[in-house]
């Protein structure tokens, strides 16, 4: 975000966009729990836009409000990594999802989940999701919601291919965006060895 002025974050944990995300995390297991049981795919499929779209209105809603907060600049990361590992296990074991590409983007996501939390206990600062890893969640969220589509006899010819080609440029855009934060952490730590 370019805005002049300096974003300001709250220490307050009750407002609107901190309960959107909460719901998106809830949401998370009751899909993985409608489209594995089988007999529940439009369920799922349903569940599966919703999360997908509350994690484009919780900023919206915090950006638009004034309501950026500490524990939302912590959810909403956590319920990105969660919907996207639940997501791709659910639609790997379903056959729906190569495996090759769900290890790609989980292999990535591992990597973040390991480096920002060690970072952090050693008092760097949090580093902001960059524009190219947005365009992948939302790349990759739209390839999910493809690929289970894909389950359903009247979508499947056309959800299949078009799920893959999603999941491909969302996994391109999520290295290229993991590569950006590689860059922005060397500069974090070249700063700290010259102060």
């Amino acid at each position: 975000m370019s805005s002049g002025s300096e974003e300001v974050v709250l220490d307050r944990v009750l407002t609107v966009p901190n309960l959107i995300t909460t719901v998106r995390l809830v949401l998370i297991p009751v899909f993985g729990w409608a489209f594995l049981t089988g007999g529940n795919d439009a369920l799922a499929l349903v569940l599966l836009v919703i999360i997908g779209c509350t994690d484009w209105v919780d900023g919206f809603v915090a950006r638009a409000t004034g309501q950026v907060s500490k524990l939302g600049k912590l959810l909403d990361p956590l319920a990105d990594r969660l919907a996207i590992f639940v997501v791709l296990i659910s639609l790997t074991f379903r056959g729906v999802v190569p495996l090759v590409i769900a290890g790609v983007l989980l292999f990535r996501d591992l990597i973040v989940s390991i480096v920002f939390p060690v970072l952090e206990a050693k008092g760097f600062p949090r580093i902001p999701v960059n524009r190219t890893g947005k365009w992948a969640t939302a790349f990759i969220f739209s390839g999910m919601a493809l690929a289970a589509a894909s389950v359903l006899e009247s979508l499947e010819e056309w959800a299949t291919p078009a799920s893959l080609v999603f999941l491909v440029v969302g996994a391109v855009l999520y290295y290229v965006a993991g590569y950006f934060y590689y860059t922005e952490i060397r500069k974090l730590l070249n700063a700290r060895a010259t102060a």
